[in-house]
């Protein structure tokens, strides 16, 4: 999942020292947390490939919600990822 934050920070043009970015960090894992319980009543599985797409999704929905432009591209096309994160920011 650092991974995904580094690319995310790198292809919005944040610095990584930004004071924004912890803010940001804990409302995103908050979010992903709630994500990981809800994933199960869904009938969604959390693998390894799951699991940083929709902790990413948290994090750009975090700060997308501060005003940041958030590229299309960084948007994951997999239909249980935006199911499963529509349910977690209702």
């Amino acid at each position: 999942m650092e991974e995904s934050l580094d690319d995310i920070l790198d292809q919005l043009s944040l610095d990584p020292f930004d004071l924004r970015i912890r803010g940001w960090l804990e409302q995103a894992l908050a979010r992903y947390e709630r994500a990981w319980s809800l994933a199960g009543r869904l009938g969604i599985g959390m693998d390894e490939k799951m699991a940083p797409a929709v902790y990413a999704h948290c994090l750009l929905k975090v700060i997308g919600s501060e005003g940041v432009k958030i590229p299309d591209s960084l948007w994951s096309p997999d239909q249980s990822v935006q199911k499963l994160i529509a349910e977690v920011f209702k």
